[in-house]
């Protein structure tokens, strides 16, 4: 008996020879101190001292032309289960496998984060404990030399008792959740540094049950985004530029025209310190105009970071809730500190590109400031930590926008250290 299980062990470890096979982990906590995050603070508020972790076992595997990933998933903030409880807290964040048909063509289908360019659109929600990915089928066309790619995707959504329904039926998923979407990815890079691509999003939602007293599973409202994204680098310089159209119907019947745009100029010193400059427009809508009934100019940001752009105190980080818009003008400085440390210092200035909120009133355009400081220190390849501070200078518009009365806000202050594990528990490299 332990003969043949010892020889079975053999061939099986001999068979992970001729393929890539790795078995890794995350550990991923965070404690944060929340006084002013998402929202102004007063006095009658208290300060939140909360930890929340994230815990991930991945298995890759290689051969041929198969390629497979495994991740599972433990998200929790610590204390939500009783002590001496069993509460099933694991889930499937990544479960994908992918075929490559030959050099150029393969396919790629199950549960993936989507990440393209500067992860305005896509991204895989890093900062939040328990991320975000898409079930999703993807066809991925590759140049033999690499420098084009195109990747056309598809997803649908339904609840889970689907399964045993032999009819369609109101589909009673959030509403913040797309019905089906498809997209497409076009990218194209050239030695001198230049790399452009071009993205097409078509998204469609169930009709808003807020609007409708019966929605209709049949009605589903379709909204259109598409735009270039370019990079260009020359040392010491970085330059990247995006501009997004959005059409189509909104979820409560109202047509959209909206758009955004961007620019970055950024300015190496060495490769550890650098300068950079930044803009960025989300378009709002115009609620002093009659045709904000029928038609909304708000932005939406789709399924990218709610984190990465528009300062970390999360003030904007779904710009289209507050339906104004919102416009950063952002200097940021990234500092070398010793050989495994980096401060990176952000500094924004928030405007609204439009002069009334969504309750009619007339402000002042501009929001107020936030300064975002982030350290990191890199112990090993393994184990870094980081830490952060941010603040929030806001104007008594920002008062009005986040529903606070004018004047009684209090100062508003982010911290949060965190720690990051990533070890590589077996590999056959």
């Amino acid at each position: 008996m332990k003969k043949s299980a010892f020889i079975s062990l053999m061939l099986l470890l001999s068979s992970f020879t001729f393929a890539q096979f790795t078995v890794s982990g995350e550990w991923r906590t965070r404690g944060e101190y929340r006084d002013g995050y998402n929202t102004i603070p007063t006095s009658s508020t208290k300060p939140l001292t909360m930890v929340g972790q994230r815990t991930r076992l991945n298995v890759f595997y290689q051969k041929d032309k198969l390629t497979t990933y495994i991740s599972l998933q433990d998200a929790r903030i610590w204390g939500e289960d009783k002590w001496k409880s069993d509460n099933n807290g694991l889930g499937l964040f990544e479960g994908w496998v992918e075929y490559r048909f030959n050099n150029n063509v393969a396919l790629k289908a199950g549960r993936q984060p989507l990440i393209y360019d500067d992860q305005r659109l896509f991204c895989s929600g890093d900062w939040r404990t328990f991320a975000e990915a898409h079930d999703v089928a993807r066809l991925l066309f590759t140049s033999n030399d690499n420098s084009l790619n195109f990747h056309i995707g598809y997803a649908i959504n339904n609840d889970g008792t689907i399964e045993n329904d032999p009819f369609l039926k109101e589909y009673s998923l959030k509403s913040i959740q797309y019905k089906n979407m498809v997209y497409g990815h076009l990218n194209k890079s050239w030695d001198n540094g230049l790399n452009v691509s071009v993205v097409g999003v078509r998204d469609g939602f169930q009709n808003d049950p807020n609007v409708t007293s019966q929605p209709d599973p049949l009605k589903v409202y379709y909204r259109n985004t598409f735009g270039p994204y370019l990079e260009y680098q020359t040392n010491p310089w970085f330059f990247s530029a995006a501009g997004y159209l959005q059409r189509g119907t909104a979820q409560d019947n109202r047509n959209i025209k909206a758009n955004f745009y961007s620019a970055r100029a950024k300015y190496m010193f060495t490769s550890k310190n650098s300068l950079m400059l930044g803009y960025d427009h989300y378009s709002g809508t115009d609620f002093s105009s009659s045709d904000a009934l029928t038609e909304t100019g708000t932005f939406s940001t789709l399924y990218g970071p709610g984190h990465k752009f528009l300062g970390y105190m999360d003030y904007f980080g779904v710009p289209e809730r507050h339906g104004a818009g919102i416009n950063d003008l952002l200097l940021r400085a990234n500092i070398g500190i010793g050989k495994k440390g980096e401060l990176e210092a952000t500094l924004h200035q928030f405007n609204l590109p439009e002069e009334y909120l969504s309750n009619g009133t007339r402000v002042n355009k501009n929001l107020g400031q936030e300064l975002d400081l982030v350290y990191s220190y890199k112990l090993d390849n393994a184990i870094a930590i980081k830490a952060g501070f941010s603040t929030f200078f806001y104007t008594e518009t920002m008062e009005q926008l986040k529903g606070r009365t004018p004047g009684q806000g209090d100062s508003a202050l982010f911290g949060w250290v965190m720690l990051v594990v990533k070890p590589t528990f077996f590999s056959t490299k």
